[in-house]
């Protein structure tokens, strides 16, 4: 309706009264000034007409018989096409609840009869006028939304390419880290894809989640690459104090990430890399660095944590043949409200098979 107001130059007014001499005198009132004008006798008529070609303005008796004035106004407000339009009474109205209730059920204004001809163009004027000021606003802040949306795809199409060639630069150095960052990146995103169906966070994990996990995730151990080869760096999965090299490396590649954003500091893909470096190796029972548990550790990190674990006891033990992936998957889940949160535990046990382990 409002593409279709934009477009018209001249405004439609559209007029309603069961008696076609009131019709004739505001049909030729409007027109010689230079409105474009439809009628009804009837509302069913008029919401025919509507339907046809939506008016600027509604001019409406208030009596009419089967529907009258009151009742199409509010016909007219329930739907969210025809809500907008300006809808003014032309009747006798004579009390204050009267005049009450048309402003209840939507009506912008009122003009009484007899009307006289400079106040009813008076009025139509105005209405109409701030009408297409709203909707001129309505335009340009849609217009500016987008604007706002489609640079901050900018900014994550180029975040995430930067992450990922991060990763890449990371797999080229040290082949068996390529292996985990894919592996890990896989999970993650099928975690998440996995936790959307629960109730408490289909409205979180959005399909922008899922992405940028798959993403962040790559570089959630972005630190180690950085740290000097050489230092000492695997702690035990079920020990809770982790070794000071290993805390080093979160933080170092937190740090290295949020220098990274620079002036990109809120874009999604960048901040979720961040917060992964951080605090992926934070655990649900507030073991592990930095200090934080349960919900206080961000969502994405929480997941992070289980998909990391379950690849390392995977690399581990079945890699080196020492072991079965059923048995990470034991070590997993006999972890579940103390390493791990157990939203993220319950969706590993129903998609653990679909995983990759190798």
């Amino acid at each position: 309706m409002e593409a279709e107001y934009a477009k018209r130059e001249t405004p439609m007014i559209l007029i309603v009264d069961d008696i076609s001499v009131n019709v004739a005198i505001l049909e030729n009132m409007l027109t010689h000034e230079g409105y474009e004008t439809m009628s009804a006798l009837n509302v069913q008529e008029a919401l025919n007409l509507i339907k046809e070609t939506k008016p600027s303005l509604i001019l409406s008796d208030l009596s009419m018989p089967e529907i009258d004035g009151l009742e199409f106004c509010k016909m007219l407000k329930r739907d969210p096409s025809t809500r907008e339009i300006p809808f003014i009474f032309i009747t006798v109205l004579n009390t204050s609840m009267e005049k009450e209730e048309a402003f209840k059920a939507g009506a912008v204004d009122y003009i009484p009869k007899p009307f006289d001809n400079v106040e009813v163009l008076m009025r139509v004027s105005n209405h109409l006028n701030g009408y297409r000021m709203r909707q001129e606003m309505a335009n340009y802040n849609r217009m500016m939304h987008r604007l706002v949306e489609d640079q901050e795809k900018q900014i994550e199409h180029s975040q995430a390419n930067m992450l990922l060639a991060l990763s890449k630069i990371m797999k080229k150095r040290n082949g068996d880290m390529g292996r985990h960052q894919k592996n890990v990146s896989y999970n993650c995103s099928l975690l998440a894809q996995g936790m959307q169906f629960l109730p408490a966070y289909e409205t979180v994990i959005t399909d922008q989640f899922v992405e940028a996990i798959g993403v962040a995730a790559r570089l959630h151990d972005i630190g180690r690459f950085l740290m000097p080869v050489g230092e000492p760096g695997k702690g035990d999965l079920a020990a809770k104090g982790e070794t000071e090299y290993a805390r080093r490396c979160s933080e170092e590649g937190a740090e290295i990430l949020e220098e990274l954003s620079g002036d990109q500091a809120g874009g999604y893909f960048l901040s979720m890399a961040v917060s992964i470096a951080k605090y992926h190796h934070a655990y649900w029972d507030g073991s592990g660095y930095p200090e934080a548990s349960g919900g206080k550790i961000p969502l994405e990190a929480r997941i992070v944590a289980l998909a990391n674990d379950f690849d390392n006891l995977v690399a581990e033990t079945v890699v080196s043949g020492t072991g079965t992936v059923e048995e990470c998957v034991e070590q997993i889940n006999g972890k579940g409200g103390i390493l791990y949160d157990p939203d993220v535990v319950s969706v590993f046990n129903k998609i653990w098979r679909q995983m990759r382990t190798n």
